[in-house]
């Protein structure tokens, strides 16, 4: 493993080069991947398991097959030859019954002037008398060529999160077979993706489901399609833009709404509404409200990340071995202010009660429709993160630092290194929440 270890400015990262057999199935030259450590016995563990990953990516990869990569590339020579002769490559069936005699005449007179060899005249004869099958991918073989194509986008996530990424994805290739059948994907046609469309809303009147679940399923199927039609090296190319044009469905009005600051001041912060809850879940709600940072971000953060030895304390969030980042954008550092600051104070090493984000939303979430701190159906643990960034607009704070502090992609170009904790901090104290008295056991 230490011939795939290499250093820089004192950090570890994973290098190794794409082997020459492998280079038509991963175009990269060589992998180089941030071990995010100095620590060489670290480095050499999580070393380790980035080439089982990458190892296991690169099996996968060549794991379509070969019998249909053979079949598609017999039927992609076929069309290529027919065109080279003037004809479109007909199935022999389709030339028997719709093929006019003049069409026939021509095809067999092209096939008679062919002065080739043996397997020439052979490859011809099947391109101009249709005798090549047409190869066959079911949408129920689909996700087996679609995921070994996506494992670069996965390669620093954990298993957790990686089941997470394929879940939603199986399941809409599943609905798209319950709707359509488990039919061969060359034969999908704009028709089918509109009665895709039908047979959700159908679902959504008739199960009161959200629309947004019908969107995401047309996102994930158009990818899946997207990636399979090029693996599969298939002819023609099928315009998948053109299938899932103005497929969408309108957002559902009922989406997660806000608090009001004063609600989270009085109830959730001042009163004793939270003491059923463990004193973790407790710190992870005050840390969102004054942070606005994701369940996974305050989750994921290790101790590293936390900085309370510093002139203006502050998290950093970022991909680690713990958590991945949801975009490229997301990674930032947040100033701690009023509850947040408390909070932190009393965990400086992170959160760990909980094996995942969504293991810590699902039990806080439970908590407060239980007690009915919701508010509404539509309020949830995450609507705190959307009364941060009401009360940032409140207050008239610059859209680029609502941006920067949310994670989110900025609207205009990005100049410079961004702005400094001390520009942020000066914000977020015009904000921040009121520290209540004695809410942890371990008083500061």
């Amino acid at each position: 493993m230490s011939d795939y270890l290499t250093q820089r400015n004192g950090h570890y990262y994973y290098f190794r080069r794409v082997p020459k057999h492998l280079s038509p199935y991963d175009s990269r030259r060589h992998i180089k991947i941030s071990l995010k450590t100095k620590d060489k016995d670290i480095a050499r563990k999580r070393a380790i398991f980035q080439n089982d990953t990458i190892e296991k990516f690169w099996r996968d990869l060549v794991a379509i097959p070969e019998s249909s990569s053979q079949q598609n590339n017999l039927y992609k020579k076929a069309v290529q030859t027919a065109r080279i002769h003037g004809f479109v490559y007909r199935d022999i069936t389709d030339i028997a019954d719709n093929a006019g005699v003049g069409e026939l005449v021509d095809r067999m007179l092209a096939l008679e002037n062919t002065q080739k060899t043996s397997q020439e005249k052979k490859i011809s004869r099947n391109a101009l008398t249709g005798t090549i099958e047409e190869p066959q991918i079911l949408l129920s073989q689909a996700f087996d060529i679609y995921r070994p194509r996506c494992a670069d986008r996965l390669l620093e996530k954990t298993e957790y999160q990686i089941r997470k990424w394929e879940n939603p994805r199986r399941l809409a290739l599943e609905n798209f077979i319950n709707a359509l059948g488990d039919k061969n994907i060359t034969e999908i046609t704009r028709k089918d993706i509109l009665a895709f469309q039908e047979w959700w809303l159908e679902r959504i009147i008739e199960e009161e489901l959200q629309t947004d679940s019908a969107n995401k399923n047309f996102r994930h199927i158009k990818d899946i399609l997207d990636i399979v039609f090029v693996a599969s090296d298939i002819e023609p190319l099928i315009d998948v833009e053109t299938l899932f044009s103005k497929i969408k469905l309108k957002p559902s009005n009922n989406s997660r709404q806000s608090f009001e600051a004063d609600y989270v001041q009085s109830t959730l912060i001042n009163s004793n509404a939270l003491d059923g809850l463990n004193e973790e879940s407790r710190a992870l709600i005050y840390m969102m409200a004054d942070t606005g940072a994701r369940v996974a971000e305050i989750t994921g953060l290790q101790p590293e990340d936390i900085r309370l030895d510093t002139d203006i304390p502050f998290i950093h969030i970022r991909s680690n071995e713990k958590s991945s980042l949801k975009t490229t954008q997301s990674d930032r550092q947040i100033p701690l202010v009023g509850v947040a600051l408390y909070a932190v104070q009393h965990f400086p090493k992170g959160l760990n009660r909980y094996s995942s984000a969504d293991s810590a939303s699902t039990q806080i979430n439970k908590y407060l429709r239980h007690h009915e701190l919701n508010l509404t159906k539509a309020h949830s643990l995450y609507s705190l993160r959307h009364t941060f960034k009401d009360r940032l607009r409140d207050i008239q704070a610059p859209e680029e630092i609502i941006d920067n502090l949310m994670g989110h992609k900025s609207r205009g170009p990005k100049y410079g290194r961004g702005h400094i904790l001390g520009t942020k901090l000066e914000w977020l104290n015009k904000i921040s929440f009121t520290v209540p008295k004695n809410k942890f056991a371990l008083n500061l």
